[in-house]
This record gives C-alpha cells, structure tokens and sequence, in this order.
C-alpha cells in the first residue's frame, strides 16, 4: 500500500513518471538476479550484470539530456508556486529561429523577393557577373541589419525597463504555449508586462509581423487571465510624414485586439541619438 501511495505521487509529474519507470526497471533486475542467480547459468547471468552496470550510466546520459534541453517539459502545472513560474528562458536555437524571423519580415519590406531565397542563390550558380555582385552585396546588407536590430532591440529594452525601474529577462517563453516576447519586466505584482520590439524599414503594411505580435499576446493574454500587458515598441526609419498612416493602421489592427497592448512609435534618429 505504502508503495502504492508513493507511485501515485511520482505519477503527477513527467519527472516522477520517469523516476518511477526507471526504479521498477532496476528494482526488477535487481531481484531477478538476486533471486535466481543460483539457478541461471553464467551466460545467462551476464546480460543481467551487463544491464544492472550499463542502466544507470544510460540513466545518467538520459538526463542530463533531458534536464539541459528539455527541463521546462519534466513539471507539471502543479509544481509551480505561481504563474511567474511558467516563464522561461529561449533556448539558444528558439532564439536564433526568433531573430531570423524579425530580420526577414523587417529586411523584407523594402525587398521584391523573399531573404530566405539568399542562400539558395549560391547554389543556383551565377552566370552574370553583376547579379552576383548584385546578391553578395544583398546578403552583407542583410548581415549589416541583423545586427543592427539586435542592438536596436537591446538599447529599446533598457530604455523601457529604466523608465519603470524594473529588471528585464530578455528572449522569454510563455510554459507550453509557442508565444514568446523580447522581455519580460518583473516590476508589477499584478499583472505580467512584457516588450516587444519590431522595426520598420518602410511605410508599407507589415502584415505578418503585426499579425503575429497580436496572436501571441492573445495566447499570453489568456494563459495569464488578462493580468497581461505588452509594450510594442516599433523603431521606424521613414520620415515622420508618413507616420500617421502607418500608425493610424496599426492602431486599427490593435483595437480589435483582447488584449493590452501599449504602442509606442520611436523614430531610428532617437535610438542613433541615445
């Protein structure tokens, strides 16, 4: 019965599920060959002694795998004391995925064809000297921007999380949920405040980036009960004329949106300036 109750408390979580796979395996072989060791022979006592040696050093590899890839996945929902609790860190790939994705819907407004098409364009094999040229230069462009918006991103982020004398996580994740946010501000007991930072290198409609800064703070939004709040800061590098269009379109977009969202439209002269 005591074995019972434990099990059912192992059995809660992934991590204890685990645990409790892996005693019964072990406590078993362990028994058999305790048990039968006098009655087996010696070869059939040695893939026994082989498995009760090897097991744990595969345990071992197993979860350090496990627990430096994949830990958000070992909890369940109970194990956490509160909701600040379902927010994590990007692992090193989501982040590279996450930037890539910026760089190509910011780099590819002002660009006919699509930025992921660059690297097959090597393998194409170039007959003209000019378009070769024409594309080495495109892609030491695209390498140029995305660096560039990351410091943007960096020196947007400080900005707002001096102005509310708040520390920021950068790259965060909602649980299991696939929204994520440049950071998070943990300044307010009440509700959850993250940043997001998105450039606009021309005045034309950047459907996608807008379409998905708003699905991911309505999954945030609702995982976290409307104790959310995002700060959308978009850096523009056209001239102010065209402002009023662009933000009159994003702020229509915004107003159709359950969740809080704040906008805030910073000319690239003040990042440059600052």
């Amino acid at each position: 019965m005591d074995f019972l109750k434990g099990a059912k408390d192992f059995a809660r979580n992934p991590l204890g599920i685990i645990a409790l796979f892996i005693s019964l395996i072990y406590g078993f072989a362990s028994l058999l060959l305790d048990s039968a060791a006098e009655k087996l022979t010696e070869a059939e006592r040695w893939p026994l002694i082989i498995f009760i040696v090897i097991f744990p050093m595969m345990v071992l590899v197993a979860f350090y795998k496990l627990v430096t890839k994949h830990h958000g996945k070992l909890y369940a929902p109970g194990d956490f004391k509160d909701d600040k609790s379902f927010l994590r860190t990007l692992s090193p790939e989501e982040q590279e995925v996450r930037l890539e994705k910026e760089v190509k819907e910011s780099f590819g407004q002002t660009k006919t064809d699509h930025i992921g098409d660059l690297a097959e364009s090597d393998n194409q094999g170039a007959h003209d000297r000019n378009n070769q040229d024409e594309r080495e230069k495109r892609k030491e462009e695209y390498r140029r921007f995305r660096q560039e918006l990351e410091k943007i991103e960096t020196q947007v982020i400080d900005q707002i999380a001096e102005e509310h004398s708040a520390k920021a996580e950068r790259n965060v994740g909602i649980g299991g949920t696939d929204a994520n946010f440049d950071a998070f501000l943990s300044f307010d007991e009440d509700r959850f405040t993250f940043v997001e930072v998105k450039v606009l290198r021309s005045s034309t409609p950047a459907m996608t980036m807008l379409d998905r800064v708003l699905y991911n703070a309505v999954v945030a939004d609702k995982f976290f009960e409307s104790h959310f709040k995002l700060i959308l800061a978009v850096v523009y590098y056209f001239e102010d004329d065209d402002l009023e269009r662009v933000e009159r379109f994003w702020r229509r977009k915004l107003s159709n949106c359950p969740a809080n969202i704040e906008l805030r439209f910073i000319p690239k002269s003040e990042i440059e300036d600052a």
